[in-house]
Order: structure tokens, then C-alpha cells, then sequence
């Protein structure tokens, strides 16, 4: 009896070991021809979240991280970028850099970000030859090694620093200084990426956020003021005489493909919505309002999608879940998708 009993227990692990590697098997090869959506949460809420929308069939996975992790993301993810084989979240509520895997959206490292036991809070990230660089509010830009996921440098710059991109050999970094409101900073910070030294500074005006370099020789930048007074607009840095123009077009947060830079604004006051386009290449505004805003109640960012399509993120009253608006190359509304709570980033599996 104890040996059919130990042959039964043995098939029954046998089985369950086959079941795990087939479904890992599947997993790895599920996430084509789609999109992976980060969803913010809610500060202090440890909701932040991974939705995965099939293309092939436009079903939507919501909790995807949590259902193959067994655990949330953590507090507030505020980026996600895809470089090589990894994908990295800012994760700035629980100061964390989550590392998964781009196949399966296993993890493969959580990487804490306290330095000298005090949370750090990342809050945007960029990559550049095997590196990857995380913004955080302590004032510091991390660099870290892609291979060994260990960090390589810690970079001082201005104060709460958030935006950042490279081009070519150097980094640019926006310093809100966001957690002082009634003094913020309005300085981006150029690092050079061959000594990781600061070597030059911009100030662009109040409060900057989100950085985006085009192929002229252009920095944009978004100075987000007081959302009042001091308007959020798009400002421009030209790398080649070094000078700095107010562009004077309202901006919240943006994106660019090709040259184009695709602007989402959301007036605080008023709750409205507008997308614009920016052709780089001429430097002219294309359209002001590409968009039948009434279509999106909180607009959160714009992803270009499609050629001249586009998705629009709507988090609703930032307390029930939000959506994705796509957005036809007319700019009618042509499909709603309900994602998770806040989404504010998108990655495109081709």
C-alpha cells in the first residue's frame, strides 16, 4: 500500500513538474503582437499594475505581473522601458527598480533603491551602451550595469530630478525639485555619458518634467510652472548655439516617433484636453488639436501608435479604472479599451 501510495505521489509530481514547464513555455511565447500597459496605482496604495492588451484579438489581461509573480509591483509606477532582453520599472512609492524578463514577465531582480538606509523614489529611466540610468528624488541619477543589475555610479544633480533621456554622448536631466512646490527647481542638467560628470546646465523654467531629445540637435523639455500663473509649456534646448526658447505650447507630458512630437495637455482647471503635433524636422506645429477631446475624461499621456495613430491615456477621476482611447489617423475615437487604475506607460510587442 505505501508503495502504490509513494508511485501515486511521484506521478502527481511528475505531472505537476510537466504542467509548470509547459506553462512556462506558453507564457514565453504569448506576449507577441500586443501591448503591455504600466498602470500607476494609487500613491500609498501598493496597487500599481501590468495589463497585457492582444492585438491579434484585442482581449485585455489585467494583473498580469501579480498572476505570474504571486505578488504585486509595489507602490506607484511611474516608467517602464524596454532595453535588450529586460524590462525596468520605476516603482517610486516603494523605491524599487522592478527587472523582469520581456518573454515572460517573470521577475529577475527587485532592485531597492535606499541609499544609506533612505528611500531614494526613482522616477524616470533611460538606457545607453549596457547601462541603464534611473532619476530619483534624492537629487542623484543612478547608472546600472544591464549584465551584473548592480549599480555602477551614483550622479549628483539638482534637487528631485524626474525627466531624462540620452543623446548621443550625453544625458539630460530635468530637477523639478517637485517636492518643494512653493520653491521648485528649473535647471536640466547636461552629464557627459563617457565620465558620468555634470558638464552643463540649462535653466528652462519652473518645475521641468519630462525630457525628450529629437534628431536636429533639439532637447525638449516640459516646464510644468504652477499650472497656474506659470503656465506647463513646451520648451526647447538647441544643443548647437546652446540657447534656450520658450515654444509657448501648452504640455503636460509627450512622446515622440519620427520626428514628431505628440503633446497631451490637461488643463487643471478647466478639464480639458488637447493633443498636439510637433514636426521637429521643420520645427512648426502641425496640429493643436488632433483630437475630439470629449471623447477622454482625465487625459494622462499620448503613445503614437500606427503609423499616424494614436492612444490616449485616460485615468478617468484617477480612482476607478482608466483606459486606452485609440485614436484613428483623422483623429476619431475608433476603440475604448479598460485597462487598470492610472495608465501611464505602453510597451509595443511587434
Amino acid at each position: 500500500m505505501d508503495l502504490i501510495k509513494y508511485i501515486f505521489i511521484a506521478l502527481l509530481l511528475f505531472t505537476s513538474c510537466k504542467k509548470d514547464k509547459n506553462d512556462d513555455s506558453k507564457l514565453g511565447s504569448s506576449y507577441k503582437n500586443g501591448l503591455l500597459i504600466l498602470n500607476e496605482g494609487l500613491f500609498q496604495h501598493n496597487n500599481s499594475s501590468l495589463s497585457w492588451l492582444d492585438l491579434s484579438n484585442k482581449e485585455i489581461t489585467n494583473n498580469v505581473f501579480l498572476s505570474i509573480n504571486d505578488r504585486p509591483i509595489g507602490d506607484t509606477g511611474n516608467d517602464m522601458i524596454r532595453y535588450g532582453s529586460k524590462i525596468y520599472i520605476c516603482v517610486t512609492g516603494s523605491s524599487t527598480l522592478e527587472v523582469i524578463d520581456k518573454n515572460t514577465l517573470k521577475s529577475i531582480k527587485q532592485i531597492p533603491f535606499n541609499y544609506n538606509n533612505q528611500a531614494q523614489e526613482p522616477r524616470r529611466i533611460t538606457a545607453h551602451n549596457d547601462k541603464v540610468f534611473v532619476s530619483s528624488f534624492d537629487g542623484y541619477v543612478t547608472a546600472i550595469d544591464t549584465t551584473s543589475l548592480s549599480v555602477h555610479k551614483r550622479i549628483k544633480v539638482g534637487r528631485n530630478p524626474e525627466g531624462i533621456c540620452a543623446n548621443n554622448n550625453a544625458l539630460f536631466v530635468a530637477n523639478s525639485g517637485g517636492l518643494d512646490f512653493d520653491n521648485p527647481d528649473s535647471t536640466v542638467f547636461e552629464i557627459d555619458l563617457n565620465t558620468l560628470e555634470v558638464v552643463d546646465t540649462f535653466w528652462v523654467g519652473a518645475n521641468p518634467g519630462d525630457v525628450i531629445a529629437d534628431a536636429y540637435q533639439n532637447i525638449y523639455v516640459i516646464k510644468r510652472g504652477d499650472y497656474e500663473s506659470d503656465p506647463s509649456e513646451l520648451v526647447r534646448i538647441n544643443l548647437d548655439n546652446r540657447t534656450v526658447e520658450n515654444l509657448e505650447i501648452p504640455a503636460t507630458s509627450m512622446n515622440i516617433r519620427n520626428n514628431k512630437l505628440y503633446i497631451s495637455y490637461y488643463n487643471f482647471s478647466t478639464n480639458a484636453s488637447s493633443v498636439s503635433i510637433f514636426d521637429c524636422n521643420n520645427q512648426s506645429l502641425i496640429s493643436s488639436n488632433f483630437i475630439n477631446s470629449q471623447e477622454i475624461s482625465t487625459l494622462y499621456g499620448v503613445i503614437p501608435y500606427k503609423a499616424d495613430e494614436l492612444i490616449c491615456l485616460d485615468a478617468m477621476n484617477y480612482t476607478n479604472s482608466g483606459y486606452l482611447r485609440f485614436f484613428n489617423s483623422s483623429g476619431q475615437l475608433t476603440n475604448s479599451i479598460n485597462v487598470g487604475l492610472n495608465p501611464n506607460k505602453i510597451i509595443h510587442y511587434e
